[in-house]
């Protein structure tokens, strides 16, 4: 029995075996209900969208596949680009963002890791950071996602936001997706 190793199985046991490691030490894990578990800082529930601890973002593996990659041959025919976020909004005076996540396959999303950075209209990073969502939307459909702003002082608004009376700073969000989760039914 010949088995062939390309660079794509590589990258898939090399994923699982980031996936395994115990929650104590710092690595990617993945949850289920749309949930911000970042910065290690839980929130309120708001919606279907959930903050959740650490430890439960294993749940987001359980029943379900990753996809991680933009490889044809690789995450069974699935493409990063096939999870869509539009519609970012953040008044001022907002201590929340929220976003729509568009779920453009065939099958149930039950999670998603992305870095959100944050520019200011002349393209300067102002922040960026890393969240691990947990969510539970159908193939095909679409739903807000509600999370803690980064903009504690609120000082800043998304620049096609309505901008409050106070003076404030204009930016721009660019969402990059580094892997997803299907349910693998």
């Amino acid at each position: 029995m010949k088995i062939k190793i390309t660079s794509c199985s590589v990258l898939s046991i090399l994923t699982v075996m980031i996936l395994s490691v115990p929650a104590g030490i710092s690595a990617r894990k993945k949850g289920y209900k749309l949930k911000n578990i970042s910065e290690n800082r839980q929130t309120e529930a708001v919606s279907t969208i959930e903050t959740r601890p650490d430890t439960a973002a294993q749940e987001m593996v359980a029943g379900s596949f990753m996809v991680a990659s933009q490889c044809p041959t690789c995450n069974s025919g699935y493409a990063l680009d096939q999870i869509v976020f539009t519609g970012f909004d953040k008044n001022q005076n907002n201590a929340k963002e929220s976003f729509f996540i568009i779920n453009k396959t065939d099958r149930e999303l039950t999670g998603v890791s992305l870095y959100i950075e944050y520019i200011t209209p002349d393209r300067r990073q102002l922040h960026k950071r890393f969240l691990k969502l947990t969510c539970s939307i159908p193939a095909g459909e679409t739903r807000k996602a509600d999370i803690q702003s980064w903009d504690t002082q609120k000082s800043f608004y998304y620049y096609k936001s309505n901008p409050s009376k106070r003076k404030g700073n204009p930016f721009d969000v660019k969402f990059d997706i580094i892997a997803y989760y299907l349910r693998a039914d």
